[in-house]
C-alpha cells in the first residue's frame, strides 16, 4: 500500500451525471401529493407533525426547512423536489463508486482511452440505476426512500475515498463521516441502516488483500474494522429499539477497542460520538409531540411511548419464522416452502418491473407469446451478471461492498421481512383467495437498494462489452492497441446507449407529471372532505383515504372544520385520546364549495367524545354475549348478542351517541361496513354515506332506492356535488388511459355516484342526463359492466349529441 494514494475524483463529471438524472426526475416530478404515505408525511413536513411510527424525523425536519428555503410552487411539489435532489446526489455518489472500479478493470489501457470508457461506464451504471422502475417512482414523490439511497451511496463513495487515503492523516476521517451517515440513517429510515454489514465487508476485504507492512498500522486499521462492525450492531439496536441488540453494540464496541489497543480509543471515542449526533433528531419526536400538533401519530410525548414509536409496537409481530399469512402466535403454522417460493417469485417480478416496465406487447412464438419486457429483463439480468464477474475479477474489495449489499437489501431483506403474497402476484391468489392474505400494496421499493446494485453491475457489464467489441474492431499491434478510423474507434461506444433503456421504457409508467391522474390524490381528497356539511365528522378507512386528507387539511387549508376519523387507527389508544381532546376547528364559509355556504353552522363547543382514559383502555376487541340496546337520540339501535366488536367500532359508537342530531356524521363510500343496525338512517350524497337525525322516509322522491352502498341515493345534493364541487384531476377531459391500481381504485369510486346518477335517470326517463353520467363513469371506473351499459344506451341514442 502506498501512503497517499489519492487521485482527484472526476466531480465535475459526477455533478454532470447528477444534473442529468436530475433532469429526468423533474420531467416526472409528482406536482402535488401522491397516494399512500406522501400525504402523511408532506402535512408533517408543514406543521412539524409527527407521521407513523418510527416518526422519521430527520426527514419530517429536512423537508419543512427546505419547504421554507425553497419558496416555488406549492408545498408538497418543494418536498417531492427535495426527493428528486437527495435521489440524483445519491446518482452522482454511485457514477463516482463505478467509475473508480471500471478504472482498475481498464488498468492495461492507456491513460486517455481508459479515461473516456470508465467515464462512460461509471455514467451509464448510474443512469440504469436512476431510471429503475423503483428508485424512480421512489424519486418524484415525497418519500425516505430517495434520501435512504443517497445515504447508501455516500457511505460506499467515502469508504472508496478511505481506501485510497489509507496510511495519510486523512483516512480515520473518512470512516468518521461513515460512523456520521449510519447514525443519521436512524431518523431518516433503517433503510439506510442496511450498508452496515457491507461497510464491514468492504473494510475487512481491503485488509486481507491489502495488508499494511506496518505490524502497528496493521493492528489499528483492523481495530477500524472491528470498531466500525461494532457500531452499526450498536446502531441497529436503537433504531429497533432492541435491549439485548444494543446491550450486544456496547459490548461489541468495547471490545473492540479493547482489541485495537490504547492508542485507538480517540478514534473509537470520537467515532460513538458523531454517530450518537447522528440519532439525535429522535429527541425532535419526544420534545414536538408534547406541544400536541395536529398530526401527533402514537404521541411520543413520554419515554416509554417514545420507546413504542422507535419498537413499533403498533403494527402486528411477524418474525420471519412465522407463516406471514397467518396472525404471529401459537397457532401460526410457520413459514413454508409455498411461501418461500412465492416470495422468491414476488422478487423476480419486481425485478423483471425494473428496465422495461411500459415496454408494449409480446413476442408471439408457437405455443404462446413472450412479453417484450421480459427480453430487456433477460438483457440486464446477463449484463449484470457480466458486471459482477468483470467486478470480481477487477477490484475484488469493491465488489464485496456490492455484493454484499446487494445480498443484504435483496435476499436479506426478504428473509428478514416476510411479506405476504404480493398485491399484484396473480397466481398466489389460487392458493392464497383472500385479500388479507396479500399485501395491501407491492412491496418492491424495500428492495430497492438491490435493484440499484444490479443498475450499476449492468453497466460494468456494458463495459466488459465495450471492451471485448473494442480489442476487435481496433486489433493489437505488438501488444499495444492499433489506432483504427475515428468512427470505427467510437463505434463500441454505441454500445453505452443500452443504459438509456430503463429511462426510455420505464417513462410512461414512473410518470407522475403528464398523466390525467397527476392531481388524483389531491382532488379526491378535496371532494371527499367537500362531501359533508359543515363542523362534519368523517369515517375513513386508511391510508389512501386518509392521508391526501391530512394534506388537503393542514397544507392546502381545505375544510379543516371536518373532523377525519380513520378506522385503522382508531384501533390505538393514543388516537382515541387525541380524538378526544384535539380542538374543532372553524368552518371557513369564503373558501367553500357553493353546497356549504349560507348554512350559517354553528360550531361545536363539545370534544367528539367523552370516552376517558380508562374507558379507551377498555375497549379492546370482544364478542357481545348479549343483545344489547344503544340509545341514539331519541331513538334506539340494537347490538346483537354474539357481534364483535373492536376498538374502533366502540369509538365509533360512542361519536354517534354523543353527536347524533348535533353534528354531521358521514362515512366515505371507502369506509362503508358494520352500521350498527343504523341503516334506516343513512343517505348517500355524493362520496359520503351520511347519517341522518331520523329514519329516511321511503317515500321521498327525490331519492333512489336500489341502494348500491346500502343507503338511497340523494339524486339532487349528489347531482351538486359531482357536477358543481368535485373535481377529476383531468380524468373527464384527456382521453381514458390505464392508471396504476391505486389510482384506479380511487378513480372507479369518484365514478360510483355516477353510474348510481345514470340508473336515476332512466327511471326518470331523462335520456341525455343518463348518457352524460354514464359517460363520466366510464371515463373513471374500469368496471366493464358500465361501458356495456354505455355502449347499449349509444345504441338506443345514436343521434344524441354530446
Amino acid at each position: 500500500m502506498t501512503a497517499g494514494s489519492e487521485a482527484r475524483p472526476p466531480y465535475r463529471a459526477a455533478l454532470a451525471v447528477s444534473l442529468v438524472v436530475l433532469l429526468g426526475y423533474l420531467v416526472s416530478l409528482a406536482p402535488s401529493v401522491t397516494f399512500w404515505d406522501a400525504g402523511e408525511f408532506v402535512a408533517s413536513m408543514k406543521i412539524l407533525g409527527i407521521p407513523h411510527p418510527p416518526g422519521t424525523p430527520l426527514f419530517v425536519m429536512m423537508g419543512h426547512v427546505w419547504g421554507m428555503i425553497f419558496p416555488v410552487g406549492e408545498f408538497a411539489f418543494r418536498t417531492n423536489l427535495l426527493s428528486a435532489l437527495c435521489s440524483s446526489a445519491g446518482a452522482g455518489c454511485w457514477f463516482l463508486v463505478l467509475q473508480e472500479s471500471a478504472g482498475r478493470y481498464l488498468e492495461e489501457m492507456e491513460p486517455r482511452g481508459r479515461l473516456v470508457l470508465q467515464t462512460a461506464a461509471g455514467a451509464a451504471g448510474a443512469l440504469i440505476a436512476a431510471f429503475g422502475f423503483t428508485n424512480w417512482l421512489n424519486s418524484n414523490e415525497t418519500e425516505v426512500y430517495a434520501v435512504a439511497t443517497f445515504t447508501i451511496a455516500a457511505v460506499c463513495w467515502l469508504l472508496l475515498r478511505w481506501r485510497a487515503a489509507r496510511g495519510t492523516a486523512r483516512a480515520p476521517r473518512y470512516l468518521l463521516l461513515v460512523g456520521f451517515f449510519l447514525g443519521i440513517a436512524i431518523g431518516n429510515h433503517l433503510l439506510g441502516l442496511l450498508v452496515g454489514p457491507a461497510v464491514a465487508a468492504f473494510i475487512v476485504a481491503e485488509l486481507r488483500y491489502r495488508p499494511s507492512t506496518d505490524a502497528a498500522a496493521r493492528r489499528r486499521e483492523w481495530g477500524y474494522a472491528a470498531t466500525m462492525t461494532a457500531l452499526w450492531c450498536l446502531l441497529l439496536g436503537i433504531g429497533l429499539g432492541n435491549g439485548p441488540l444494543i446491550m450486544l453494540g456496547v459490548v461489541a464496541f468495547l471490545s473492540a477497542l479493547a482489541f485495537a489497543s490504547f492508542g485507538n480509543l480517540p478514534f473509537g471515542a470520537l467515532l460513538l460520538f458523531v454517530a450518537l449526533i447522528g440519532v439525535t433528531p429522535y429527541l425532535y419526536l419526544y420534545i414536538r409531540s408534547a406541544q400536541h400538533p395536529m398530526l401527533n401519530e402514537a404521541g411520543p410525548e413520554t419515554l416509554k411511548a417514545l420507546t413504542a414509536v422507535i419498537r413499533r409496537e403498533q403494527y402486528e409481530v411477524r418474525t420471519p419464522w412465522d407463516d406471514p399469512t397467518v396472525r404471529h402466535g401459537p397457532g401460526n403454522p410457520g413459514r413454508s416452502l409455498t411461501i418461500i417460493g412465492l416470495q422468491l417469485a414476488n422478487y423476480g417480478q419486481y425485478f423483471d418491473w425494473q428496465w422495461a416496465k411500459a415496454a408494449p406487447g409480446t413476442i408471439p412464438f408457437p405455443g404462446g407469446g413472450f412479453a417484450v419486457g421480459h427480453v430487456f429483463t433477460l438483457l440486464f439480468l446477463v449484463l449484470g451478471l457480466m458486471g459482477m464477474h468483470a467486478h470480481w475479477r477487477s477490484d475484488r474489495t469493491a465488489a464485496w461492498l456490492l455484493g454484499t449489499l446487494w445480498l443484504t437489501t435483496g435476499i436479506g431483506l426478504l428473509v428478514y421481512m416476510n411479506f405476504k403474497p404480493g398485491f399484484s402476484l396473480a397466481k398466489a391468489y389460487e392458493l392464497f383467495p383472500s385479500v388479507e392474505q396479500h399485501e395491501v400494496r407491492d412491496r418492491d421499493y424495500f428492495f430497492v437498494v438491490s435493484f440499484v446494485v444490479w443498475g450499476l453491475w449492468a453497466g460494468l457489464g456494458l463495459l466488459a462489452l465495450v471492451r471485448e467489441w473494442g480489442r476487435k474492431l481496433w486489433g493489437v499491434r505488438n501488444g499495444e492497441a492499433s489506432r483504427p478510423p475515428v468512427l470505427r474507434q467510437l463505434l463500441p461506444l454505441s454500445v453505452f446507449l443500452v443504459a438509456v433503456i430503463p429511462f426510455a421504457l420505464n417513462f410512461r409508467e414512473a410518470d407522475r407529471q403528464h398523466g390525467p391522474d397527476a392531481r388524483l390524490p389531491g382532488d379526491f381528497a378535496y371532494d371527499l372532505l367537500n362531501s359533508v356539511p359543515p363542523y362534519g365528522v368523517l369515517f375513513t378507512y386508511g391510508d389512501n383515504d386518509t392521508f391526501p386528507l391530512w394534506w388537503a387539511q393542514e397544507v392546502e387549508g381545505v375544510r379543516k372544520d371536518v373532523t377525519v376519523v380513520c378506522l385503522a387507527l382508531a384501533e390505538t389508544d393514543w388516537y382515541m385520546r387525541q380524538l378526544r381532546d384535539n380542538p374543532v376547528r372553524p368552518f371557513e364559509e369564503d373558501k367553500a364549495p357553493p353546497i356549504w355556504r349560507g348554512l350559517h353552522p354553528v360550531a361545536p363547543t363539545w370534544p367528539l367524545h367523552t370516552m376517558t382514559n380508562d374507558e379507551i383502555a377498555q375497549a379492546v376487541p370482544q364478542i357481545i354475549e348479549k343483545s344489547v340496546a344503544l340509545r341514539i337520540g331519541g331513538y334506539q339501535t340494537t347490538i346483537d348478542s354474539n357481534t364483535v366488536l373492536y376498538g374502533k367500532d366502540f369509538l365509533v359508537l360512542r361519536v354517534i351517541q354523543q353527536n347524533f342530531g348535533r353534528r354531521p356524521i358521514a362515512w366515505g363510500l371507502t369506509a362503508t361496513g358494520t352500521n350498527f343496525g343504523l341503516d334506516r338512517f343513512l343517505v348517500q350524497r355524493g362520496l359520503a354515506i351520511t347519517l341522518e337525525t331520523a329514519p329516511v322516509d321511503t317515500t321521498t322522491p327525490g331519492y333512489d332506492y336500489r341502494r348500491l352502498m346500502g343507503a338511497p341515493l340523494d339524486v339532487a345534493a349528489t347531482e351538486r356535488l359531482m357536477t358543481e364541487t368535485y373535481r377529476y384531476a383531468g380524468l373527464l377531459t384527456q382521453p381514458k388511459r390505464v392508471l396504476e391500481s391505486t389510482a384506479s381504485g380511487i378513480a372507479s369510486t369518484l365514478g360510483l355516484p355516477y353510474t348510481q346518477l345514470a340508473f336515476a335517470m332512466q327511471d326518470r326517463a331523462d335520456s341525455t342526463r343518463m348518457l352524460q353520467y354514464l359517460e363520466r363513469a366510464a371515463l373513471l371506473t374500469t368496471d366493464p359492466a358500465v361501458q356495456a351499459a354505455l355502449d347499449q344506451v349509444r345504441k338506443k341514442l345514436p343521434s344524441t349529441k354530446r
